[in-house]
């Protein structure tokens, strides 16, 4: 029977830097890495959309998760590999990969395709035998669910939970009542509060890789029922990610992580982002109030 808790917590869906020249830039993924391995989140989100996964090779998508996998079991950490491929037998191919280098879970978005298609594509990707984590995330794909579609995929022998990047808190909950035995991740980094007060058992959120040790000291707070203790930083920082949307918020992380010197580049081109994007000023601010968030997380 699927253990969920052994799934719960913060997972960092880690970035793969590339260098200007659009190729994968290893060093510094080795480093983000290592970084974010030692920090106290569960685990990590292999090959995601943080990941660039879709602006990758499938050999580069095989090498980060051979490169991952077997190095999280070592340190105990949970490896989740997202396989979402345009085709069926290309995302096959990538959980058989996952599931031969002992990953605990695999993950996909959904196909552009009906309901029933969309099923298929699901359980396909279950027959590898690794527990199938569902990616609603309608943004991307352009497709609204309500409870009755997403039943279709979470009683797919297999499946094992489902990542919601969604402001729909109530569909969230619902599906949290309904299922307790499956996990279900919050994916977006301002619904890392409201998605655990609504019943999730973690988070998968892309500024996570600038505050893991944040995301890790509010859900201990928050599951503790220390709700107040996390507000002030809370709030700060979604006034921090608030200032990141208004110049476009992939290309305030993006600028973030180069002048923290975690990576030149997080996404291949084409890309609405180059360095110094961003206002001067404005970095300044956001690199000051990223300096106070990780002072308030040491403090939690």
């Amino acid at each position: 029977m699927f253990d969920k808790t052994r799934f719960q917590g913060p997972v960092a869906p880690v970035v793969c830097p590339c260098t200007e020249t659009d190729e994968m830039d290893w060093a510094a993924l080795e480093k983000n890495f290592a970084r974010l391995a030692a920090s106290p989140v569960a685990g990590l989100y292999i090959n995601g959309g943080t990941g660039d996964a879709a602006n990758l090779t499938d050999q580069e998508r095989a090498d980060v998760a051979a490169y991952m996998v077997p190095r999280l079991k070592r340190q105990g950490k949970l490896a989740i590999v997202h396989v979402g491929q345009t085709t069926q037998r290309g995302a096959q191919r990538l959980a058989c990969q996952a599931a031969e280098l002992g990953a605990d879970a695999v993950a996909s978005i959904p196909p552009k395709k009906d309901w029933p298609q969309i099923a298929d594509y699901y359980r396909a990707i279950a027959a590898a035998g690794l527990p199938v984590i569902v990616y609603y995330i309608p943004g991307v794909t352009g497709m609204t669910a309500g409870l009755p579609q997403l039943r279709t995929l979470l009683e797919i022998p297999g499946v094992a939970g489902i990542k919601m990047s969604d402001w729909n808190v109530f569909l969230l909950h619902s599906v949290c009542a309904e299922y307790p035995d499956k996990v279900v991740y919050s994916g977006f980094d301002e619904m890392l509060v409201p998605g655990l007060l609504y019943g999730a058992d973690g988070c998968i959120g892309t500024w996570m890789n600038l505050l893991p040790d944040l995301y890790a000291k509010v859900y201990a707070r928050v599951r503790a029922g220390e709700l107040a203790s996390v507000l002030p930083v809370m709030n700060a920082f979604n006034d921090f990610l608030a200032m990141g949307w208004k110049y476009g918020i992939l290309d305030a992380f993006e600028e973030l992580m180069r002048a923290k010197g975690y990576a030149d580049r997080c996404f291949r081109r084409p890309s609405s982002w180059n360095p110094g994007k961003l206002p001067e000023p404005v970095l300044q601010e956001m690199l000051r109030r990223l300096e106070r968030l990780e002072e308030d997380a040491a403090r939690l």
